[in-house]
């Protein structure tokens, strides 16, 4: 009977000692990715602050948000054009897994998974529902609207969060929009923002290299857009010149020239 208790109190320690070592498995791995993100985006995070007493936070702090300010000389510091395409809203609804962003600290509790829901409210206005995990493994959500400015702008508002103004400019520009919806690219007029989306958790290889040219293209800096850990898609955190030039792709792009 003693050997029986001593065998139990032996296996009931060493199941602890697994669940323990499962649970700060899963921690080093969040931890890791934060500061991936961290050293990464710490070239475009901290202008952005400086110049943005306001916070305006694109999506409430869940979804991106930084500055590219740091970019080499060379790159666009006029508004961010909108796309050429007539964007229909209905078929921009849906759901979007973010697959990179430009980072910011509001977003440092998101270590993965996070992406952005849009749904059709009325003509002129979409409901905006953006989520990710958190790095203690639980989901975070936050909710509000975007209304629209013109063809590819809008104003995204979420109710609770300071320092925003329903009537101010608007925060969300659609820049460039696959023919068939399948990817985009956005950000705010100024650049204090970016965020590659997609209806896939990861892009092709051509994809990579693709969106890498289009955000030159568009006046952003590719190195200051991290890529967004998504389960069963990509599982890294790393700067977006650098994830296009490390995968091999052909020399045909194989998105369209949607613009």
């Amino acid at each position: 009977m003693l050997r029986w208790d001593h065998l139990r109190f032996r296996n009931s320690l060493y199941n602890k000692k697994v669940s323990t070592m499962d649970y700060s498995s899963r921690i080093r791995r969040a931890v890791a990715t934060v500061a991936t993100v961290i050293i990464a985006g710490s070239i475009s995070v901290v202008p952005a602050l400086a110049q943005s007493s306001s916070s305006e936070v694109l999506d409430g702090g869940r979804i991106g948000g930084g500055s590219s300010q740091l970019a080499p000389s060379g790159f666009s510091t006029d508004p961010l054009p909108e796309t050429d395409k007539e964007v229909d809203l209905n078929e921009y609804a849906g759901f979007w897994y973010q697959v990179a962003a430009i980072p910011q600290p509001y977003t440092l509790q998101c270590v993965s998974n996070t992406t952005a829901e849009y749904t059709v409210l009325d003509q002129d206005t979409i409901g905006v529902t953006n989520s990710c995990t958190t790095i203690l493994g639980n989901e975070s959500a936050i909710e509000g609207t975007a209304d629209a400015r013109s063809n590819a702008s809008l104003r995204v508002n979420f109710p609770g969060v300071p320092f925003q103004d329903p009537n101010g400019p608007d925060n969300y520009r659609i820049t460039y929009l696959e023919d068939d919806y399948s990817l985009a690219i956005v950000g705010d007029p100024d650049r204090l923002s970016g965020f590659v989306l997609s209806r896939t958790p990861d892009l092709s290889a051509e994809q990579w290299q693709k969106v890498d040219t289009v955000l030159e293209e568009r006046g952003f800096w590719p190195c200051a857009f991290i890529t967004t850990p998504q389960d069963g898609g990509n599982n890294g955190a790393q700067p977006v010149c650098l994830k296009a030039n490390d995968l091999p792709a052909s020399s045909t792009p194989a998105l369209s020239s949607a613009d």
